[in-house]
């Protein structure tokens, strides 16, 4: 088993230190190379120690970590780089990925376990790219048929480019396009939406999406799908122009067939990005690197309906001074007093994950802003410090949630946990007047995007204290009551036969389909297919509850 040497670089000794002692040093394959201050003194330490993997901080005096990490992929280093960054260093986190780091990870919650797993995912890579070393490359390319190299090459180019294996699949490729003059390529990344199995059926995507690019370009010159990740597929299709066709097909309508065809046959969902088919290798080669650089969109469910074109990606804008508004208001729904202030932040971090997606933030910066506020709330008065509340795991999930649609459903069951261990008062019989303008506010308004800015305008109260009064009269949130208010009218519509489960989702309010499913299943233990044509009383038992 190949051992690896390990540097750490950070301008604080502290943090050095501490990095230090989270590495397993003796039971694993890791040795400790050294530290450095700063990204010039850890520079020279590379061409003295020859470290496989550094470890290094951003921000930084003399030369800072993206400046490190640009000299290094400029060389001979062929080891990796981890990231070390705070919750506010999303925009140098992003740029450092760009530049070749392998990963990133946050300090504040930096363990052992995770810190090791990330360091033995490394690892691996290492193994694959010292594999590929060992290897003749034209012995390789020999030996090996051009599909099964072709596919490596994929899976490489996708994780960024190597010094290993890109000349044998540069090779293979070159020789499947010396073809038919008019042989283009198109390239896409399928991520498989809502998948339970996570990896057991790995085999049986591949072949599916296989078999519908096998339908689609029959006469194709090669056809290539693999697993990135367990839900994640890259697929590269090389044709000339079909017969049928007489052209190219248009590559947005070819991914929404892709889509359909999925779904129709397969019963699989999928969120597909894809480009402009290309004829040259340094052409493909790029259209995967745009894919991968899209990719992040396929988090939020506005993009996943109609596929990503990896051209729009590119028109992000820099200047994301809204997000960081949002997120500004969301740290100060935290400061009320009045027992309000998680109603307030369920609101804002709602706000604030529309709102990145259209603005087309990368996901992570997201969770850092929840996250950030979980951290607010648990060394906050709004929790007793008896109460042992978990804040750890909600963090665990925050940044495990695949999609904005998951990520919504999280918060919304940490609110309900919260709100339920700090205890109310249940709701009084009879209410003051303007609550009950609140409720007829909701319960006209529910299929619009209500905010409690506006409800507390109409009935002439602040936030705070609309949320306080209408909490301890009707034993609920106002955002509780919004989505029982929502879930009752979907499912008196559902139960009449006569719309289907997307048109409900969007006249109550929730264009979400996924979200929809969950509060629907969550408050009447059933999913919405499985209602139609009951009996009326039934409904009417519900509205008792």
């Amino acid at each position: 088993m190949l051992m690896y040497k390990v540097l750490i670089v950070d301008d604080e000794m502290i943090v050095r230190h501490a990095v230090k002692s989270l590495i397993r040093w003796d039971d694993s394959r890791f040795e400790y190379a050294g530290s450095a201050a700063n990204g010039a003194a850890a520079l020279e330490m590379v061409q003295r120690t020859g470290p496989d993997i550094v470890i290094t901080d951003i921000k930084m005096s003399e030369m800072d970590g993206l400046e490190l990490i640009k000299l290094l992929m400029k060389t001979s280093f062929a080891g990796e780089v981890l990231v070390l960054s705070n919750y506010n260093d999303f925009d140098l986190v992003r740029e450092a990925l760009r530049c070749g780091a392998h990963d990133y990870m946050l300090k504040l919650t930096l363990k052992t376990e995770t810190f090791m797993a990330t360091l033995e995912e490394i690892a691996l890579k290492l193994d694959r790219k010292h594999d590929n070393s060992t290897r003749n490359l034209l012995h390789d390319t020999d030996q090996k048929n051009t599909k099964t190299v072709v596919e490596e090459w994929l899976r490489e180019m996708d994780a960024g480019p190597g010094a290993h294996g890109e000349q044998a699949g540069r090779k293979a490729l070159l020789d499947v396009l010396s073809g038919p003059p008019s042989l283009h390529a198109y390239a896409f990344c399928i991520h498989i939406l809502n998948n339970s199995s996570r990896g057991q059926e790995v085999s049986r995507y591949q072949e599916t999406l296989r078999q519908i690019a096998e339908g689609l370009f029959p006469a194709n010159h090669g056809l290539y799908v693999v697993s990135a990740e367990p839900d994640r597929f890259l697929m590269l299709i090389v044709s000339p122009v079909p017969a049928a066709e007489g052209s190219f097909p248009n590559p947005g309508e070819l991914a929404q067939r892709i889509k359909g065809l999925s779904k129709i046959y397969y019963n699989m969902e999928i969120c597909i990005i894809y480009g402009n088919p290309v004829a040259d290798y340094e052409a493909i080669y790029g259209q995967i690197r745009l894919n991968k650089a899209a990719d992040y969109l396929s988090f939020y469910n506005k993009y996943q309906e109609n596929g990503i074109c990896n051209g729009d990606a590119a028109v992000q804008s820099e200047d994301d001074q809204e997000f960081k508004a949002l997120e500004i208001q969301l740290k100060n729904s935290l400061r009320h007093s009045s027992g309000t202030e998680i109603d307030l932040w369920l609101e804002g971090a709602s706000v604030l994950i529309r709102a990145a997606a259209d603005l087309r933030i990368p996901p992570n910066s997201v969770k850092r802003a929840i996250i950030g506020g979980v951290w607010s709330i648990a060394n906050s008065n709004i929790i007793s410090r008896e109460a042992a509340w978990n804040e750890t795991w909600w963090i665990e999930q925050i940044e495990a949630a695949p999609t904005d649609s998951q990520l919504m459903l999280i918060i919304q069951d940490m609110h309900d946990e919260v709100m339920n261990m700090i205890g109310r008062n249940p709701g009084q019989k009879f209410m003051r007047e303007e609550i009950r303008q609140a409720n007829t506010y909701l319960e006209k308004h529910f299929s619009e995007r209500v905010f409690i800015s506006e409800v507390a305008a109409h009935v002439g109260f602040s936030e705070p204290y609309l949320c306080q009064v209408f909490k301890a009269e009707t034993g609920s949130s106002i955002l509780t009551r919004l989505n029982e208010i929502r879930m009752m009218k979907a499912y008196e519509m559902l139960s009449s036969g006569n719309y289907l489960i997307k048109q409900v989702a969007m006249e109550v309010g929730i264009p979400d389909p996924f979200y929809f499913n969950r509060l629907f299943k969550k408050k009447f233990g059933v999913a919405p297919k499985t209602v139609k044509n009951i009996q009326s009383d039934k409904m009417d038992n519900f509205k008792n509850e």
